[in-house]
């Protein structure tokens, strides 16, 4: 694969049946469902929203501390952390009628089952106009083996996900084990729309002076700018070997990182941490992009 010029046309991106306004995303887990924002006005420039993860039955998620800061960026161990589907339908969706752009719910699971009764569940609203499917939680049938890791299980998952909705689906890979590209490979076989690389790095901290972790997870997902080389990379390889969309999600910190997502062959940039200091950043980000092109 060849690396392309972004143009103006990347910015107002066509796919997944619909026409975005933005190629940007609110990456799950950092805006919650939208709400908030909706009511602080700070949705301007955003392409689309992909809702924090939603499972079949409520979770609580793990106990505090499940956020650190680090030197270069954040750890995060929230355990997805949602009040289930049941609830997400009757009380959650029907308050994002006035949401301004598309909304892609988050689907994780703890067996392959329990995908297909989320999707089929959501399937009910006429609100979100896809879904997002998270394959980098434990396999807990299968010994806590990351769903990801396993190119047949992301094959059957997508399956699953495509027999029971017409809505397009996006699948989020992991980078932490097994082949990225295998896995990729594997979603587009099973039915996916596009897929989402990727879902956070595996980081842990510690308190050296207490021996103690900064998490009581022990490990959590890594996000930060610093991540950007990598996530490129693997945005690279997966848009060389898939011929559905790529939907790139980590390392942003500013208007050339999404251009350089998107010269790598991603179609979507999902912007994650940076919106916990700075909510409104995404207009800034559009705008910005929209002056480098010019």
């Amino acid at each position: 694969m060849r690396l392309r010029e972004p143009t103006a046309a990347d910015l107002r991106p066509e796919l997944l049946g619909t026409a975005f306004r933005s190629p940007i995303l609110l990456a799950s887990g950092t805006a919650g469902f939208g709400l908030e924002l909706l009511r602080m006005d700070h949705l301007d420039g955003v392409g689309g929203l992909v809702s924090k993860a939603t499972t079949l039955k409520p979770r609580e998620g793990n106990p505090p501390p499940r956020i650190a800061e680090t030197r270069f960026g954040l750890l995060n161990a929230i355990g997805l952390a949602n009040p289930g589907v049941d609830s997400v339908l009757s009380d959650i969706l029907p308050r994002l009628s006035g949401l301004p752009c598309p909304l892609l719910v988050n689907v994780a699971g703890s067996t392959e089952q329990e995908y297909g009764l989320v999707v089929e569940r959501l399937e009910e609203s006429d609100l979100p106009l896809g879904y997002e499917i998270n394959v980098s939680c434990p396999n807990v049938a299968e010994g806590g083996m990351l769903f990801g890791a396993d190119p047949a299980a992301v094959e059957r998952i997508s399956r699953r996900v495509a027999d029971r909705t017409r809505k397009p689906f996006s699948v989020k890979l992991t980078p932490n084990e097994g082949s990225i590209v295998e896995s990729a490979a594997a979603a587009e076989e099973g039915g996916a729309d596009a897929v989402t690389v990727c879902n956070t790095f595996l980081g842990m901290s510690i308190d050296w002076r207490e021996a103690k972790p900064q998490l009581s997870n022990l490990t959590g997902g890594y996000t930060s700018p610093t991540l950007l080389p990598l996530v490129v990379a693997r945005v690279y390889s997966v848009s060389g070997s898939v011929q559905i969309p790529v939907i790139a999600s980590g390392g942003v910190g500013r208007a050339e990182d999404v251009l350089e997502l998107l010269s790598a062959g991603a179609r979507l940039v999902e912007v994650g941490t940076l919106l916990l200091r700075s909510p409104d950043d995404v207009c800034r980000l559009t705008k910005e992009m929209e002056g480098l092109l010019e």
